[in-house]
């Protein structure tokens, strides 16, 4: 039977919003995944992005993977302040240590905030 831990983005100081200060790659660190793999563990992100700009941002969350696999990423635009937060990452699961980073069109314009549910002992 899985287990389920519940966390903050390993970035996140105490909990807290991490403002997207990168424009180019690697990007500014939002979480580091377990090094578990499936099925032994892993960490379910979720992932919210809200902006403090008087217009909307293009922003790209990188998901680096593995030096065998493919890095992936998620092109995304966040309205306008007071707007409102959008929802980037709905419980997407990562392991063996990959790194989530963000890049944004503007420096320290955007936050993003989120929490993980580590998962463990799927493969018992």
């Amino acid at each position: 039977m899985p287990n389920y831990t519940a966390m903050t983005l390993s970035a996140a100081t105490s909990g807290g919003i991490i403002k997207i200060t990168a424009t180019a790659t690697p990007g500014t660190t939002i979480h580091t995944a377990t090094s578990s793999d499936m099925p032994e563990g892993c960490d379910e992100v979720y992932l919210w992005a809200g902006s403090t700009s008087t217009s909307a941002l293009n922003a790209t969350l990188h998901i680096t993977a593995l030096a065998t696999e493919q890095d992936r990423s998620i092109n995304f635009r966040v309205p306008a302040a007071y707007n409102g937060p959008i929802l980037v990452l709905p419980g997407y699961r990562v392991c063996d240590g990959v790194v989530l980073t963000a890049t944004a069109s503007a420096a320290d314009r955007i936050n993003l905030w989120g929490n993980v549910n580590r998962i463990s002992g799927q493969g018992t």
